[in-house]
């Protein structure tokens, strides 16, 4: 009892605070982490690795309780691998995440660049949305994707380059059922269609599972997951219009309503620099 007692002696406020105030920063760190990866593969991923490093160490642990040698040194020489090999698995396991991470630092810290004028986003937002109506109505699936401040090179690679001005005609004719271009995505850049048949991450959203939507809404709600673009949809089956961002997907919109979110929305980024002096 003596000895419990002089260990709290040698506890003061000021090491209180600082136990307190590591464990509050740490706190915030996973929670902020787990929020960052909750519903995408990146959680169950974790969640597999965990388990496994989990189940060894506790399986080396019974194994030397119960004076299993042979199991005990298999079990404990399996865990000091795995733990030297673990940065190396992350990396790999992690590479998506690992690379989505840097382009968003390097975001912050570079101007962004724009070679679409007011004008032309205006007409690049009248295009789609004229184009989003009349598939609605004809019940044509589509998936059009806007790229904003993230690249969309690594998707855009999966497509049919077409570099076009985004006109309605060329969008329906795209999407139009039984082409070759008619399934994947279409990825708009600065005005331009660059490229079609693109294939996209799906979402890991459960909540899909217990809908009854299908491939295409779970490409647009993953593309704006892995990325800041933004992505409409057309149901084939019912015509009805969606918009993702951010991997949340907002649904039954009206071609006015779609105009107003992809103006707000779609808008160019402006390059502030200095002013000239006349």
């Amino acid at each position: 009892m003596g000895g419990i007692l002089n260990i709290f002696k040698d506890i003061t406020w000021s090491t209180v605070m600082l136990t307190v105030i590591d464990v509050v920063i740490v706190s915030i760190i996973f929670y902020f982490v787990l929020r960052a990866i909750q519903h995408t593969r990146t959680l169950q991923l974790a969640e597999g690795i965990a388990l496994y490093f989990i189940a060894v160490a506790l399986l080396a642990r019974l194994s030397t309780s119960l004076n299993l040698v042979t199991f005990s040194f298999l079990m404990n020489g399996l865990l000091t691998f795995s733990l030297s090999f673990l940065p190396f698995l992350l990396v790999v396991v992690f590479q998506p995440e690992l690379r989505k991470w840097f382009t968003g630092l390097g975001k912050g810290i570079m101007l962004p660049e724009t070679s679409e004028n007011g004008e032309d986003y205006r007409n690049t937002v009248e295009e789609i949305v004229k184009s989003v109506n009349y598939m609605s109505l004809n019940k044509i699936g589509a998936i059009i994707v806007v790229e904003r401040s993230i690249p969309l090179n690594d998707y855009i690679e999966t497509g049919v380059p077409i570099n076009s001005l985004v006109k309605s005609e060329i969008l329906n004719t795209i999407f139009f059922p039984n082409t070759v271009l008619h399934d994947g995505a279409v990825i708009i850049r600065n005005g331009r269609i660059v490229a079609a048949r693109c294939v996209l991450p799906l979402s890991m959203d459960k909540s899909f599972d217990e809908s009854n939507l299908g491939i295409r809404h779970r490409a647009a709600a993953g593309i704006s997951e892995e990325t800041d673009a933004i992505s409409v949809v057309v149901s084939e089956e019912t015509g009805i219009i969606s918009l993702a961002v951010r991997g949340k997907l907002t649904r039954y919109l009206s071609p006015l309503e779609l105009r107003g979110m992809l103006l707000v929305m779609a808008r160019p980024v402006e390059v502030k620099g200095p002013k000239v002096k006349k």
